[in-house]
């Protein structure tokens, strides 16, 4: 497990970083990277505000999208480790309304793995998330109860790009009988030291947020848009709203590749991470015809976790922009973090490369 970052690799990272944000690959670009509870690399340049020419810096905030699904997860993995959840608990046992129309046999595990059958977002959903203000939380859960799955859960996988954080959420209430945010708070951003990771972010914080920009060929401008919103930040949806800092990012995925132990206390057990970063669920997605590889509320090998990562790497994206990940083999956390939204083949390939950068860097 390294204790040091090669000077050779750091020096290498740094000015492929520094030769990107020249290029206008992206306007802002953070990374970092977690061993054993300390930050080993920090590193973020670019103009985070154009309007105001503020530059970016450590202290910068980022919109981290869909990585924010496992710090959601992660409430669930907790309370498995408490006993007070199984992963093949129907999901009624908790949330008894959640069976209607056909939903009765969902799992916690189907949830965590994308095949709830749930991948589109009700039609009253997205009208609270694209509407100034709170979500109407009790809406939310409502027009949850009510859907009918788009397939048998279980039956398939497909990406379930905002529901899925509303289920894991409402879940983590249900089970805990705390509020998610309360509990999030307690007792994972806070036992965890991620001191600038949020749903629901508090608007003292909204001068370091470092604004979206969309880059050419990404088809979404309305996301941007709506990733910009004061009030969109304010929303707890977990599934995309988190807001954080690669450094937050990479510490989180460094105490779960360093065995769940932060500040010589064990958070979460060494069998609950090696259960949840396992594969749980493999095959061709549906709408997308690609393969696709879950462990409970991570992805498993990804292209953009880099051309050199391993089968014991884990972690998730975040649309147009990010990638954070963990490496067991490594015992290492990571995370690339950036305000210019591009394309798939783009993006993919960006934080591919640099994510072979942090991982040569980490391996001395």
């Amino acid at each position: 497990m390294p204790t040091q970052v090669s000077r050779r690799g750091l020096a290498t990272l740094d000015s492929r970083l520094w030769h990107q944000l020249a290029l206008r690959v992206h306007p802002v670009c953070a990374i970092a990277a977690s061993v054993n509870g300390e930050t080993v690399i920090d590193l973020s340049g670019g103009t985070a505000d154009p309007a105001t020419g503020t530059k970016a810096s450590a202290d910068t905030l980022y919109a981290v999208w869909s990585c924010g699904k496992p710090l959601a997860a992660s409430c669930l993995w907790l309370l498995k480790d408490r006993g007070a959840l199984d992963w093949s608990d129907r999901v009624t046992g908790h949330w008894p309304k959640y069976g209607a129309n056909g939903k009765g046999d969902t799992t916690i595990e189907h949830v965590l793995t994308h095949q709830a059958g749930l991948p589109t977002r009700p039609s009253i959903i997205t009208r609270e998330v694209t509407a100034a203000g709170p979500l109407d939380w009790a809406a939310v859960v409502a027009a949850l109860e009510q859907a009918e799955p788009e397939f048998t859960p279980g039956s398939a996988i497909e990406y379930h790009s905002m529901n899925f954080g509303y289920l894991v959420a409402e879940l983590v209430q249900r089970v805990s009988g705390q509020p998610f945010r309360e509990f999030f708070q307690e007792e994972v951003t806070g036992p965890l030291g991620l001191t600038d990771t949020y749903f629901g972010l508090p608007e003292e914080h909204e001068r370091r947020f470092a604004r979206l920009q969309v880059m050419p060929g990404f088809d979404s401008p309305e996301t941007a848009a709506l990733g910009n919103l004061r009030w969109f930040h304010e929303q707890v949806a977990p599934g995309g709203s988190g807001i954080s800092t690669a450094r937050d990012l990479a510490k989180f995925y460094g105490v779960l590749a360093g065995g769940g132990v932060v500040n010589g206390k064990q958070w979460l057990r060494e069998s609950v991470i090696n259960d949840v970063t396992s594969l749980h669920a493999e095959g061709v997605e549906r709408g997308t015809d690609e393969v696709r590889r879950w462990g409970l509320g991570v992805q498993l090998a990804s292209a953009k976790f880099g051309s050199q990562a391993g089968p014991r790497v884990f972690g998730h994206g975040g649309v147009g922009t990010s990638i954070s990940w963990g490496d067991h083999d490594l015992g290492a956390g990571a995370a690339i973090v950036t305000t210019g939204m591009q394309p798939d083949d783009v993006n993919d390939e960006r934080l591919a490369t640099l994510s072979d950068l942090v991982r040569a860097a980490l391996s001395g």
